[in-house]
Order: C-alpha cells, then structure tokens, then sequence
C-alpha cells in the first residue's frame, strides 16, 4: 500500500537550516481570526495547501505555571517517548502509533546536539490509514530566532539507510513523505497581541510533501487533525 506524509518532527541536514523560512517566528495573516481562535481553543492554525509542500502554522499559547522555563516547554516537545501517551489523552482517531522514540543524540558539525525522533505511526484519512514511518532530526539552536526564546529546527531524514531502535525492521529514507521540514520557536508574552504576561507562545511551522498522490488540501486536513491531536495531548493534558 502507498503511503503518505509524515509528522515526525526533526533537524536540519548536516547542522543546516531546515526549512526556507525567514529567521524569525512567523506571524499570523489574520491576527483577529487568531486571538479569537486561541480564546476559543488557546491556538490557531493557518494552512497554505493550493499546491505542495502544504505549509501549516500552529500558534499555540501555555501559561508559565505549567511551563515556567523555555527548556521546560522544549523539553516537552523533545520527549519523543511520550509521544503515544500525549495522544492517548486525547481521544482522537486521527493518528496511531505504533512506535514513537528518541535515539541515541548525535553531534552536527558546529558542535550542537541533535535529538533523533524514530516514529511508526498511521494517519487517518479519507481514503483509510496510511502508514508513515522515519526518522527526524532535532537541533536546539545555540541562537535562536530573533524574537524567540528558543528555536528548534527539524527535518526528517529521507535518504540514506536510517538507525532505528532494535526489533524494528530496517529503514532506508523514510515510508509516507518525500519531505518535511519544519521550525518551533517559543516567543515571551511581551508586546504580542496574541499572548499576554505569564505566558508563552509557542509558534510550530512545517512544509510537508506527501509520497502519495492526493489533492494538497485533502491531505492537509488530516496533516492537521493528526497535528492537532499531538500538540494538544502535549502541552494541555
């Protein structure tokens, strides 16, 4: 069966940047639509999918009571092991996972740490699952984004034979995606009219291209379920 796109969330190739992004957080298009969404639901998305790579926005808002310090709200992130825990809260369908863990660390080329996320999982969508398996690498950059508190870059490795954690089956690129990269930034509550004082927002952005043939907004609706049901499980339960 073919499959398609991946949520794996990663690093940049070789220590370089990993998506083709200015380098600061992104800004809403709609800055009304958003606020009114986050009070709703305490985030927004914004979706570009006319074409591929689809490009996702989540502008999500936590309170520092539950994530008093940058690496606290990262570290969350990082946690690729938990990751089937963080869905499970949620009750959602829209993405199982099989497998979900972090390898060994690795060093790139200027001497940062990347953190490899290995993950099995299927998407739902409307024409059934897809399967999607990878890895992605992770870089906490030394200097983040301007305007941020702390950035990390990811990429999901989509060549070359891949390590995987043992008792999996052999992996070489990736299963589901032709590419995914992607930038998470968390910004202070300073001056954003999205946020206020004693909290944080976290910006997490991604291009996603899909192995499979599907119309980009059919596939971006279940690239955003499956998104959703993480990022949710993650920072709210």
């Amino acid at each position: 069966m073919k499959t398609w796109i991946a949520l794996g969330m990663g690093c940049l190739l070789a220590g370089h940047a990993a998506a083709e992004t200015a380098k600061a957080p992104p800004v809403p298009k709609d800055v009304a639509a958003c606020v009114a969404a986050i009070a709703d639901q305490r985030f927004c998305v914004e979706t570009e999918a006319g074409s591929f790579p689809i490009n996702i926005r989540f502008y999500i808002v936590v309170d520092k009571e539950a994530y008093p310090t940058v690496e606290n709200l990262l570290d969350r992130y990082l946690a690729f092991d938990e990751w089937p825990a963080y869905v499970d809260t949620v009750g959602s369908d829209s993405i199982v996972f099989n497998r979900s863990a972090r390898l060994d660390d690795m060093k790139a080329a200027d001497g940062t740490t990347i953190a490899r996320h290995y993950y099995d999982y299927k998407l739902k969508s409307p024409i059934g699952y897809q399967k999607v398996r990878g890895v992605t690498y992770n870089t906490r950059l030394a200097t983040p984004y301007a305007g941020a508190e702390g950035t990390i870059e990811f990429a999901a490795q989509t060549a070359g034979v891949q390590q995987v954690p043992a008792g999996e089956k052999p992996l070489t690129g990736a299963e589901g995606v032709k590419l995914q990269t992607g930038v998470i930034n968390a910004v202070a509550c300073t001056d954003n009219a999205l946020c206020s004082e004693g909290q944080w927002l976290l910006t997490y952005e991604s291009s996603i291209t899909p192995a499979i043939t599907l119309l980009p907004k059919v596939a971006a609706g279940s690239i955003q379920q499956g998104l959703e049901t993480v990022l949710v499980g993650m920072l709210f339960n």
